[in-house]
């Protein structure tokens, strides 16, 4: 921070690795997975100090970003064990068939990967390239929420850290707000907390990006035609008799 029209504004801890990626994955009955973060690193030292829900998968890659490794990981710790639960909750069968949507991405479309989801009644469909905005229910009525959330979480921090400093006789020049990675860390996992959590109380978010995306109209469509089939083959069935 620095009187207005400065040249060069100072910030402390600019130069640290401060990124990660977050995983959302949502359900049709509007339920919100467990998320995946991935830090950048090598090691769990250099995940948040904080205690994250246990069902969360908290796991890091060297530039954190996803590749294959980390998408076995998710399947592994999130889709496989919530398509398990949802389909005891049913009453389904063990192999009852799921449906998961995955962007076009590399690291979602790897032969062991598929396989695996293929092993365990899992079939799969890819958004086609550049169509994310117009078939991705995550992108058409959950993410920007959840990014919103964590903007204003991040502003409402920093303002009252500024407002912590502020007296009659300091200068403006002498506000310091400290944005290194062990000062953050912990208190953006918290951010991270609170945002997955207003996303579950908000399942209307949820349908919202299926219905946009034409995939609830185009299920129920399904279900009326084999409803029509079902009804037809039991008239058939009743005239035989």
């Amino acid at each position: 921070m620095d009187l207005r029209g400065s040249n060069q504004v100072q910030i402390t801890g600019l130069d640290d690795k401060r990124q990660i990626t977050v995983i959302l994955g949502v359900s049709l009955a509007g339920k919100v997975l467990p998320p995946q973060l991935l830090y950048q690193g090598k090691t769990d030292q250099c995940h948040a100090r904080y205690n994250f829900p246990a069902d969360w998968d908290v796991y890091h890659s060297p530039n954190h970003w996803s590749n294959t490794e980390t998408m076995h990981h998710y399947v592994d710790k999130v889709i496989i064990p919530f398509v398990s639960s949802q389909r005891q909750q049913l009453g389904l069968p063990a192999d009852q068939k799921a449906l998961a949507i995955f962007d076009v991405f590399k690291a979602h479309r790897s032969d062991d990967l598929l396989k695996k989801l293929h092993d365990n009644n899992i079939a799969t469909v890819f958004v086609p390239a550049c169509c994310t905005d117009q078939l991705q229910p995550l992108d058409l009525a959950v993410n920007k929420p959840f990014k919103d959330i964590l903007k204003q979480s991040f502003q409402s921090w920093y303002t009252d850290k500024v407002l912590a400093q502020l007296t009659d006789d300091a200068p403006i020049t002498d506000f310091k707000v400290d944005l290194r990675l062990s000062e953050l860390k912990p208190v953006h996992a918290k951010w991270l907390v609170t945002a997955v959590n207003s996303l579950i109380n908000r399942p209307e978010l949820c349908l919202a990006g299926f219905r946009d995306a034409g995939i609830t109209e185009q299920i129920q469509t399904v279900r009326e035609q084999e409803s029509e089939a079902d009804q037809e083959n039991s008239m058939n069935t009743l005239n035989l008799q």
